[in-house]
């Protein structure tokens, strides 16, 4: 953490260029102190409005990469990292690490400023939204650097340089995700109920809930699933999945019952080419798709930046230039998405096979194509590129981008969800059947079955299950992926807390499949020379049997085990403080 940073600072920090017009009409900066700014609740206000700029987006505040609100590096993705191969090292500064503990400075200031404004004499009621909102950030703040150090020093007063807290041994990840609760907490219960009109964007009490959804099942998951492997030493040994998960159910239940929110499906309008989730994503006004639907139709986004074009509120431009790129698909993600029937493409009957390229695209859920059909052919294949270190995909990923162009690039000014009603959805039904083993058709409907009669595809029934020999939590799964890919990190959440991150990445990544394929006969679209420097791999699990695959990044450079699961205490903190005890694994 930032041990040197100054109480003026941090005033600055909470005068920096707000989403609101108000701040235009604020004092001369130089003459605002940390105690001279809370005099009034509007200070208060101001200053929670500012918390929203430390929401990881595409408007690029904090300076930590597009990594953190996208999936490069797992095994869905052809742009290879060395956190996904399992050989990056421990260094001196963690801008993640920095950027937490500096957020949360500024709202730990708001909190304590709250509490000498009431005992001044001022009244509690006209601050509790900022203050809940506080509340709220603080809880997200410790979230972030839960999911990716574990256990960390909670941080929940206003530091100095000598303050003993600074200088205290790691809490565990039990008693953070204990002080993330509490503070979600406080927060459901002092924020109104909606965000909507001038306030959209704000977090409500039932998007706290939400997010405390989210909360919930990440860690009720990861303590069933990864356990105590990845605690430090002296982290002690708690287990409370069973709780975590039904009250995730619980939580995500209630979201579900109040009303407020729903998934964005304008499929039956014959203009939006029976493909919504194409343009949910990029919805700006109403030139922005097909059907002439702007911002207000969406009630699909929970927690949401919101950008606007007329007053120059803008995206970060590097991100809608990047996504392509850096988001483009692997051979194993393409598989992942199922066919019309609903059934994944091993057991299905509408397969067609990988001879064409296109061949993959048809009788398949619709986020596919929404995804990844931009470079597609009929009846064709997209020249593989020669391996590089960047981009090993001759496919790009078209979600967040514009492609119908109806803004210069770097100048688009659509929300980005942190998190959506889809997510909830999923968050149920996973719950569900984490807590008890088993899930109704009924609950089903309210839950992954909204969401797939939007992608076009049958629903998920226990009969399909098992009829077709399939398990029910990996269609939930499965399911899970393909509708949040590529968004706020949520696979690479995923695959860590469903330990199953150890053995996805430990292996080959596979681009392509290359026999039966025109591939395997046209040089032109294919040249092994340049494109296949490491090999195929010969027993690739496809959809039509094992097959002989492009390997795009070798098993012999990819050493992913437990330890990479959580990433290494920035070098400097320890040398700093010396009681922090580094992660397992690492040195």
């Amino acid at each position: 953490m930032k041990k040197t940073i100054t109480l003026f600072t941090a005033a600055l920090f909470f005068l920096m260029v707000s989403c609101e017009d108000a701040f235009l009409d604020l004092d001369d900066l130089d003459s605002i102190t940390e105690s001279v700014y809370f005099d009034n609740p509007q200070d208060f206000e101001y200053a929670a409005n500012n918390f929203y700029r430390t929401l990881h987006s595409p408007q690029g505040t904090d300076g930590d990469g597009f990594s953190d609100i996208s999936d490069y590096g797992t095994e869905l993705n052809a742009w290879v990292q060395d956190y996904g191969q399992g050989i990056n090292f421990p260094q001196s500064i963690d801008i993640y690490w920095n950027n937490g503990y500096t957020n949360l400075r500024g709202v730990n200031i708001l909190l304590k400023k709250a509490d000498e404004y009431v005992a001044d004499g001022g009244n509690a009621s006209d601050i509790s939204e900022s203050v809940a909102a506080a509340y709220f950030f603080r809880a997200y703040q410790h979230f972030r650097l839960l999911k990716r150090f574990g256990g960390v020093p909670i941080m929940i007063e206003v530091t100095n340089v000598d303050s003993e807290v600074l200088f205290a041994p790691r809490n565990s990840r039990y008693e953070v995700v204990e002080q993330i609760l509490v503070d979600l907490d406080l927060a459901i219960s002092g924020l109104p109920e909606t965000a909507t009109g001038t306030e959209l964007g704000k977090i409500s009490s039932v998007a706290a809930l939400a997010y405390k959804s989210r909360v919930l099942l990440f860690e009720g998951t990861w303590e069933k699933h990864v356990g105590t492997v990845t605690d430090f030493e002296g982290s002690g040994s708690e287990n409370n999945s069973a709780s975590y998960i039904s009250q995730a159910a619980i939580a995500a239940k209630s979201v579900m019952d109040s009303g407020h929110y729903q998934i964005w499906n304008q499929n039956a309008d014959p203009n939006m080419d029976n493909n919504s989730y194409r343009w949910l994503f990029t919805l700006e006004g109403a030139d922005s798709n097909p059907g002439g639907y702007d911002k207000s139709s969406n009630k699909e986004f929970i927690i949401q930046t919101i950008f606007d074009f007329a007053t120059a509120q803008q995206m970060d431009a590097m991100f809608t230039h990047s996504v392509g790129g850096r988001n483009a698909p692997t051979q194993t993600a393409l598989d992942m998405y199922s066919c019309l029937d609903g059934l994944p493409i091993y057991k299905s009957s509408q397969f067609l096979g990988y001879y064409h390229q296109s061949d993959q695209f048809i009788n398949r859920d619709l986020r596919m194509w929404a995804n990844f059909g931009s470079k597609v052919i009929e009846e064709g294949s997209v020249p593989i590129n020669p391996i590089s270190n960047i981009n090993n995909s001759n496919l790009d990923n078209q979600k967040f981008r514009t492609w119908n162009l109806y803004r210069a690039e770097g100048t688009e000014a659509y929300n980005y969800a942190h998190l959506r009603y889809a997510e909830i959805l999923l968050t149920y039904a996973e719950a569900v059947y984490e807590s008890t083993g088993t899930i109704s058709d009924a609950d089903l409907n309210l839950s992954v079955n909204i969401i797939r009669d939007r992608a076009g595809i049958a629903h998920l029934t226990n009969e399909l299950v098992a009829t077709n020999g399939l398990d029910m939590l990996e269609e939930i799964r499965r399911e899970r992926t393909v509708e949040l890919y590529m968004e706020d990190n949520n696979h690479w959440n995923d695959i860590r807390r469903w330990d199953t991150a150890e053995e996805l990445l430990n292996a080959d990544l596979i681009g392509y499949v290359i026999e039966g394929t025109e591939y395997a006969t046209n040089e032109e679209l294919f040249d092994p020379v340049t494109s296949a420097i490491y090999g195929f791999k010969d027993d690739y699990q496809s959809g039509v049997g094992p097959v002989k695959a492009l390997i795009i990044d070798p098993v012999s450079t990819r050493i992913y085990s437990h330890k990479n699961y959580l990433w290494p205490l920035p070098l400097n903190e320890i040398i700093i403080n010396s009681a922090l005890v580094q992660n397992p694994g690492w040195y």
